[in-house]
């Protein structure tokens, strides 16, 4: 087989050489730098010698399969219970984990590893190439209808074991970003035993090879992982981790201040210049790959008609939005993926015009009092000052907009449904930092995660083109296409690029924080 050269091939060396600064900081655009996941992560202390890590989360997890779950609180559970072949910097680099190296052939369909050796599972099962080849037949076979099938697995042929320590993938079509795709949580490898024994209760028991392992769950309230000793990558600086779903703004910060809790997630505007000011606290600030937009379904009348979405994106005026409401702490979006990703173009913010916005619903014929359902999650805290901004200007506008607030795993069952939603809030973020994941999962007429409904050949055409091509130019100008087109379709409403505040104590430090939202905590250690 005649190879390309080589991509990213590691020795340990390297990888040690690698690994990024541990600490914390507030700096704005910053990340936080922990171990990196190929590293050491800690000594040889005992646990019981260890302080637990307690986290304050707006949400609770779905499950812990990472290959059929696509919330954002069990993404970021289960990057710290499994590991992947490869995994991101705090960069958004790819780097080794499971795999130490790995080579590609000249039309970039085949795919060759060389395994880490001598890592086990949670539960004392081997890693080796045979149990990458189970997972990934797992993911493939559409029989199983997994949610990440449509992300990843619909695009391997075949996974072969060529011995202990080499698997082999055979793709249906070159991936520009297979390794990026491989990298997230639905690459994660789970345990063999676990698949084959007890493949149902993957959700609940979850085994990979990760620093941390479940250990208890009581689903509303808190979530403990605890240590695992025999990490290959060096035994966790903590004892374990408590997650709590606290979906209360204020209660998040008394945690904090009362020590009850290390970290919180989504620090209210109201609390971050306070909190900065006390040396007792440490603010983390970044900007993220993840885009707060409101969808629209487009299957329903009047919005299958594209001058009344057009008519929608034209009654928000972005620029009070972002800098009243979220008084500057986010940008306003010029696009349909976010600046920090991989096939970005701006294409522009739509134009703030009350009146032409009426002219278009007049012309669709839509009166006044017309009926309109927004659906939100109650995690999403973020995007509730958005949602009622954008109820409120449709308000204007002369629709009868509703805003209802579901739970979670409520709002997601409703997503499934076209009837119950006109509207819905939600935030497009590419894990991946590569847009095409993320435009794949939206945007294809075919993806099941297309709440919207859109549907356009010529943008299923150029997604799929921006997809197989392996050179990065070629794929921006095929991307700044299917961004131009889609913007003109209005199948959303994107409002803000997103910024995350994490408070946590600053007796705390290494936590790495990634544009993609998720933490790796391998490195996290009380001071």
């Amino acid at each position: 087989m005649k190879k390309r050269p080589l991509i990213h091939k590691f020795s340990g060396i390297l990888i040690a050489l690698s690994l990024f600064a541990a600490g914390c900081g507030n700096a704005s655009d910053s990340n936080t730098n922990g171990t990196s996941a190929a590293s050491s992560t800690g000594g040889s202390a005992e646990t019981t010698s260890l302080k637990n890590l307690t986290i304050a989360l707006t949400g609770d997890p779905i499950g812990f399969d990472p290959q059929n779950s696509t919330d954002s609180v069990s993404n970021f559970i289960n990057y710290q219970i499994y590991d992947r072949l490869v995994t991101f910097n705090d960069k958004l680099e790819i780097v080794p984990q499971l795999a130490e190296s790995w080579e590609t052939s000249e039309d970039g369909k085949t795919w060759t590893f060389q395994l880490r050796q001598g890592v086990t599972f949670q539960d004392g099962t081997p890693f080796n190439a045979e149990a990458v080849k189970t997972n990934f037949d797992r993911l493939i076979d559409p029989d199983k209808k997994l949610s990440q099938y449509a992300t990843l697995g619909q695009f391997i042929e075949s996974v072969t074991a060529k011995s202990e320590s080499e698997v082999l993938f055979q793709l249906k079509e070159p991936q520009g970003a297979f390794l990026n795709n491989i990298a997230v949580t639905s690459g994660s490898i789970i345990s063999p035993k676990s698949i084959q024994e007890d493949e149902d209760g993957i959700a609940k028991t979850p085994v990979g090879t990760g620093p941390f392992k479940l250990k208890s769950w009581s689903s509303g309230n808190e979530l403990v992982l605890e240590s695992n000793q025999d990490y290959w990558g060096g035994t966790p600086n903590v004892s374990g981790i408590t997650f709590k779903t606290v979906t209360e703004n204020a209660a998040r910060v008394i945690m904090l201040e009362s020590d009850e809790a290390d970290i919180i997630d989504k620090v209210p505007g109201t609390d971050i210049e306070r909190l900065s000011n006390d040396s007792d606290f440490s603010i983390n600030t970044r900007s993220t790959n993840r885009v707060g937009y409101i969808g629209i379904n487009t299957k329903h009348a009047p919005f299958d008609n594209v001058k009344v979405r057009n008519a929608l994106n034209l009654a928000i005026d972005r620029e009070t939005l972002v800098n009243k409401l979220y008084e500057g702490r986010v940008e306003v979006a010029t696009s349909f993926i976010s600046k920090n990703s991989f096939g970005y173009a701006d294409v522009g913010a739509y134009d703030n015009d009350i009146e032409a916005a009426k002219k278009l619903l007049q012309e669709a014929g839509v009166k006044d009092g017309t009926p309109l359902r927004i659906i939100l999650a109650a995690n999403t805290v973020q995007d509730r000052p958005a949602a009622e901004f954008v109820q409120n200007s449709l308000q204007q506008l002369g629709f009868k907009a509703e805003l209802q607030v579901l739970e979670l795993a409520s709002y997601l069952d409703a997503l499934k449904n076209p009837d119950s939603y006109d509207l819905f809030v939600r935030g497009a973020s590419s894990l991946t930092g590569d847009g095409d994941a993320l435009l794949r999962d939206s945007f294809l007429s075919s993806s099941k995660s297309n709440y919207a409904f859109y549907n356009n050949p010529k943008v299923d055409e150029l997604i799929v083109a921006g997809g197989q091509a392996l050179d990065r130019e070629e794929r921006q100008t095929i991307y700044n296409e299917a961004l131009q087109l889609i913007k003109t379709d209005a199948p959303w409403i994107p409002l803000y690029e997103d910024s995350v505040q994490v408070g946590y104590s600053s007796q705390v430090e290494g936590i790495t924080f990634l544009p993609s939202l998720l933490w790796d905590l391998r490195g996290v250690k009380f001071k």
